[in-house]
């Protein structure tokens, strides 16, 4: 009754409310509808930018789609060459626009500058749309054109990645190693779900003369992903000799490989039955202190916590069972290791590492205290580490119950052969079903030392 004492006011508040509608309906609904519906959201505001950009998109990813299908595998080749033909639209992999790659599009070229109309228009409504960017420059014929919008896009969002990636292609075709890099670096950082594509155009770089020294100096400065790097990187090269180049380089920046970096190159030399090139590799890394005091086992005593490498001492996982190194207790610079079982099935932790023997006859000799309540107790066991794992010598036994120390030996004859080029000292344990499984008690062992079995024959004459 009171707004119809005042007519003007009325007028007034309807106008109001059917102007927020109509903000509501051309402004605010069209951002809502443009990521699932950018044709009804352009209708309600044809220069939406949000909508313009998912519209480009759809027909850009149809086409791309499209092509991919009627194209032989000559022409996709060339499709995916960096700054050439059709390699403008290509884009990383992303969520299909409307519309399926079987509906013909019609006339490419029109198709194109539909594409760059849409995009034009999301830019000039929304000048810093790094995807509007990008799609523009995905219709572009000019290879030095097409650059730099590219670039364009990569400065406006890092997360771009379509561009970054579209650039990191073209600065290695063009052996720009240097913007290659740079662009890596940006991708590996902001989009890691990417690391196991761009991993790869590193390394490839660090197999170039021109490019290793880049690639060195890049990871001199520790960047996130140096550990992704070193892990893939044997698998990532042709040249197997090229991770040892590039450690070497960082060694002498002042920035050498940890154990951790270290160990994937070793791991892949002693896969391809290269033991020989992975001990030699190993030498050039360690401390002087270490390499002084160098013996035919390594870390003999326990005295120092394993680094993880093959040359060092290795502890797996196990289930119901713990490794572990403890103090000695006698003040000295030793330790024990210490394995106690749980209740139940065991999965043994095994210990192992890798030795490099010159053919001849050796001698392994330790000492053990403790319970070990099983069918089959434990053995330390060496064999060869590349061809058939010849097994050249194991313990019998070790079981039962010993409150004092008491000595446990081995001899094994290595013989003169490629295939037993390195060998594998372990302590395992190894049931033949699932009742040998159970296992209980705990046990030191300490004091492991490894000699040729002739030195010890002199030296008792």
């Amino acid at each position: 009754m009171r707004l119809r004492a005042h007519p003007l006011r009325l007028a007034l508040m309807g106008t109001l409310s059917l102007a927020l509608v109509w903000l509501v309906l051309t402004k605010s609904l069209p951002f809502a509808l443009a990521p699932a519906a950018p044709d009804l959201a352009l209708a309600l505001d044809p220069g939406n930018p949000v909508a313009l950009v998912v519209k480009a998109r759809q027909i850009s990813e149809r086409l791309l789609a499209q092509s991919s299908v009627t194209q032989g595998p000559a022409e996709a080749q060339e499709r995916s060459a960096p700054g050439g033909g059709d390699n403008t639209l290509a884009r990383l992999p992303e969520a299909a626009g409307s519309g399926g790659p079987g509906e013909p599009l019609g006339d490419r070229e029109a198709i194109r500058k539909e594409i760059a109309r849409l995009a034009s228009l999301a830019i000039a409504k929304d000048p810093l749309n790094a995807e509007a960017v990008r799609l523009l420059a995905g219709t572009a014929s000019d290879p030095g054109r097409v650059r730099m919008l590219m670039e364009e896009a990569a400065g406006r969002s890092r997360r771009e990645s379509a561009a970054l990636f579209w650039l990191l292609n073209d600065s290695l075709y063009r052996k720009d190693y240097r913007k290659a890099l740079d662009y890596a670096d940006i991708l590996l950082r902001t989009q890691p779900e990417l690391s196991g594509y761009v991993v790869n155009y590193v390394a490839f770089m660090a197999q170039e003369p021109d490019g290793l020294p880049l690639v060195a100096g890049v990871l001199a400065k520790r960047p996130s992903w140096r550990g992704l790097f070193f892990d893939s990187l044997p698998r990532s090269v042709q040249q197997i000799e090229v991770p040892l180049k590039l450690m070497t380089a960082l060694k002498e920046s002042g920035s050498p490989p940890s154990d951790k970096e270290l160990a994937p190159y070793l791991d892949a030399l002693i896969g391809q039955d290269r033991t020989d090139a992975a001990y030699n590799a190993w030498l050039q890394f360690l401390p002087p202190a270490e390499l002084a005091n160098l013996n035919l086992l390594t870390n003999g005593n326990f005295e120092s916590i394993p680094s993880g490498l093959p040359f060092d001492w290795r502890i797996a996982r196990g289930l119901n069972a713990v490794a572990e190194l403890v103090p000695s207790g006698s003040g000295g610079a030793g330790r024990l290791l210490h394995v106690s079982f749980g209740s139940g099935r065991v999965t043994f932790p095994e210990l192992s590492q890798i030795i490099l023997l010159a053919p001849g006859r050796y001698r392994l000799e330790g000492n053990l205290r403790g319970r070990i309540i099983a069918k089959r107790g434990l053995r330390w066991q060496l064999r060869c580490a590349g061809g058939a794992h010849r097994l050249l010598a194991e313990t019998d036994a070790l079981m039962g119950e010993s409150q004092q120390w008491r000595l446990f030996s081995l001899e094994a004859d290595v013989p003169e052969s490629r295939d037993c080029v390195g060998q594998v000292l372990r302590l395992f344990h190894d049931p033949r079903s699932a009742s040998e499984e159970f296992i209980s008690g705990e046990v030191w062992f300490a004091g492991l030392r490894l000699r040729r079995a002739t030195s010890l024959t002199a030296a008792t004459k």
